[in-house]
């Protein structure tokens, strides 16, 4: 099954505002289904657009002071984990996501818990 353009959104909208064509006749003309050009008609009519659409994602949770209150707790304990960076700013976000604001704000990351030297490695 291929995609079809934005353009051929349109033209075919454009065909049936024309009007003298059912849809299944506007879907056969440009090679799509007929559902497909029925969701493409009720989002131009309920939307108001015609081209198709994507979602903003969700939005970023360490920004602004949630970002400067990150930056701080790294500065206060460098060595703390991801875990416990996310408990200490109140659960307000999973580990993986502390993980990726230290990524995205180049703050050092403390991989995992210290533990006692390993007896084959140089001290």
């Amino acid at each position: 099954m291929r995609i079809a353009s934005a353009d051929t959104r349109r033209r075919a909208l454009a065909a049936y505002e024309q009007g003298g064509k059912t849809q299944s006749e506007i879907a056969a003309l440009f090679g799509v289904t007929l559902r497909t050009f029925q969701r493409w008609l009720h989002t131009w009519r309920t939307e108001g657009r015609d081209a198709p659409g994507c979602g903003p994602g969700r939005p970023a949770v360490f920004v602004g002071p949630a970002a400067e209150r990150l930056r701080q707790e790294v500065a206060r304990q460098p060595d703390a984990t991801l875990h416990e960076l996310a408990e200490r700013l109140g659960n307000i976000a999973s580990y993986v996501t502390v993980h990726r604001a230290l990524e995205r704000l180049k703050l050092p990351l403390k991989k995992r818990r210290s533990g006692p030297l390993s007896k084959t490695d140089r001290t």
